[in-house]
């Protein structure tokens, strides 16, 4: 068995939140991982394939301004639902931006 995983997320297509789109549009984008790759790899990974998911025309979306922030919600949306899905720990850390207990206890250990 490979130790690839996919992780399938379902998003809600957040241009539907500007009023242009019917809100039941939804989109699938496919992140994959190996649990044995570095964690930023992995985010750093998850990252690329949430801005490509995430793309809009402006014109379709009302200008720059409304695209930059559609896009910019839609990554942060995603990227919570990719990491989430994926159950792992360390990864779910990163992306919150807070370190494991055993990462404290390293650093305490130094002092």
């Amino acid at each position: 068995m490979s130790n690839f995983y996919k992780a399938i997320v379902a998003a809600s297509a957040l241009v539907a939140l500007t009023g242009v789109a019917s809100a039941d549009e939804t989109f699938v984008a496919g992140f994959e991982f190996s649990p044995d790759a570095p964690i930023d790899v992995t985010y750093a990974n998850f990252q690329k394939t949430a801005k490509k998911a995430c793309r809009v025309e402006s014109r379709m979306v009302g200008g720059m301004a409304a695209r930059v922030k559609i896009e910019k919600d839609c990554r942060e949306h995603l990227m919570t639902d990719a990491v989430a899905a994926t159950k792992m720990e360390t990864l779910i850390a990163y992306h919150e931006g807070r370190a494991l207990p055993e990462t404290k206890l390293a650093l305490a250990s130094r002092n």
